[in-house]
């Protein structure tokens, strides 16, 4: 790890604890990094206009990858931006709709979006207070949030550009299918697809992952490939991991995710286990 110059780190799972934060000691850990000429960014699943809820307000990065590699930002100016077509959003929402799967239409402005004739049932959906069968705490939470704070319910999708589409079910099998279905129309609607749990599935601009993302942002700073350090935990780092040179799984992360990487913290997200993992190694 004697050449890193970039540290690309995810945050459900990775830096965020459960209650959806970032701790003082994360923020501290990379802010000593950057102090010693590291750049350190986010790839993260998460829409880049929610990230500043997320973290302390002292949090600073270089640069940050959201959406899964669909927009780039450094300060305030756009790297690289990705937006999927309209006509696809309006099917997979369609999809959805007619499967009884949750949806959030995430434009790069503003609000993310569920239709009016929708919230009645978005809403009973997640009536309970603890996550039902093996649905995360973190997710759960996430989206009941999102409901209260954070959806604009529409009578219309508007025409505009957007980032991605968040799909939930708290049925796997449901969820599993209708996934790999847009797998397999990945190409007629010229998207992506991931997920960053079991119970969800993301769409984004065709061929575009964190992946691609970590790859433009490097272009950007005049980074090697061989120069970069990634972090992560789920399935929709799969990509970050294909592309990053040194990979890291989280402890919390599946086995079948650790088994991608070349090393795995000794510590869970909970414990902030990326802070001490970075501090152990650049920081002594």
């Amino acid at each position: 790890m004697d050449n890193v110059k970039a540290i690309f780190l995810d945050m459900d799972g990775t830096i965020l604890h459960k209650n959806n934060r970032v701790d003082s000691e994360t923020a501290d850990v990379i802010a000593q990094l950057r102090s010693k000429g590291f750049k350190v960014f986010l790839a993260t699943g998460r829409a880049h206009n929610e990230i500043h809820y997320l973290v302390p307000e002292t949090f600073e990065v270089d640069g940050i990858i959201s959406s899964n590699g669909t927009l780039g930002m450094v300060n305030d100016e756009i790297i690289f931006k990705h937006s999927l077509s309209f006509n696809a959003v309006n099917e997979i929402v369609s999809r959805a709709q007619q499967q009884s799967i949750y949806y959030e239409v995430f434009p790069f402005e503003g609000n993310r979006i569920v239709l009016a004739e929708d919230e009645a049932w978005a809403k009973s959906l997640f009536d309970a207070e603890t996550p039902p069968g093996k649905v995360g705490e973190s997710e759960w939470t996430s989206r009941k949030e999102s409901i209260v704070e954070k959806v604009d319910w529409s009578s219309e999708l508007p025409s505009t550009t957007y980032s991605k589409i968040y799909l939930f079910s708290t049925d796997f099998d449901k969820i599993t299918a209708y996934r790999e279905q847009l797998k397999k129309d990945a190409e007629s609607l010229q998207i992506s697809v991931s997920n960053s749990s079991r119970f969800n599935a993301e769409t984004m601009a065709y061929q575009t992952d964190k992946g691609t993302g970590i790859k433009e942002m490097i272009e950007h700073f005049g980074i090697e490939q061989s120069e970069t350090l990634v972090i992560g935990d789920s399935d929709n780092d799969r990509a970050m991991f294909e592309f990053g040179h040194y990979t890291v799984a989280m402890k919390n992360a599946r086995p079948e995710i650790q088994s991608l990487t070349k090393d795995v913290t000794s510590y869970t997200n909970e414990e902030n286990g990326a802070a001490r993992y970075l501090a152990e190694h650049f920081l002594k």
